[in-house]
């Protein structure tokens, strides 16, 4: 008999500009610098990225989780043994496509917070038009309170006064990925 073996998959929730992605890179840097530990990102929202949607799927969720289940392939066929995924997952429907996509996926959800002041200034500081400032202004506070309700995480990590590498540092001790992999510091090895 095949058992399908554990891949532990962070994902990282949390409303437009709160830093998911910046996370997630610095989530990479530590586990290949520090750690060497194989793995891969795959942003949701990269991968979903096309224009126009379907009506029925105005956030082309169904292509994303498409796009992830052969993309994660790869990853897995080049020596991937984890995942982090920074996306908007507003669901356990969400949750569980993530699982099908990703054979043995083993999701830990961690929620960014930070105060709406905050993550509007993040922001207004990224966006390049007046149309998309406002629906990421918009979206944002809906997608904060929404996700509070819902409450999809294993756990909450404010993001206001942290720098990424800290965020990154702290998701890495309460994922507990360093342990599963059996890896110590780099230098150690």
């Amino acid at each position: 008999m095949h058992t399908q073996e554990r891949v532990p998959v962070l994902n990282i929730i949390g409303p437009v500009g709160i830093g998911k992605s910046s996370a997630a890179d610095a989530i990479s840097e530590t586990l290949e610098y520090d750690y060497s530990i194989p793995h891969a990102v795959v942003d949701l929202d990269h991968v979903r990225r096309s224009f126009p949607p379907p009506s029925e799927d105005p956030f082309n969720m169904e292509l994303g989780f498409r796009n992830l289940a052969a993309v994660w392939s790869n990853y897995r066929a080049m020596g991937a043994k984890c995942l982090i995924i920074p996306s908007v997952m507003e669901s356990n429907e969400h949750l569980d496509k993530i699982r099908l996509a990703v054979p043995g996926a083993d999701v830990f959800v961690v929620r960014l917070v930070a105060p709406l002041e905050v993550n509007h200034a993040r922001i207004r500081g990224r966006e390049k038009t007046v149309a998309s400032l406002n629906w990421h202004l918009q979206r944002s506070a809906q997608l904060a309170e929404e996700l509070a309700k819902k409450q999809l995480e294993h756990i909450i990590v404010d993001t206001e006064s942290k720098l990424p590498s800290d965020i990154g540092r702290e998701i890495i001790r309460k994922w507990g990925i360093v342990e599963w992999h059996g890896s110590g510091p780099a230098q150690d090895r």
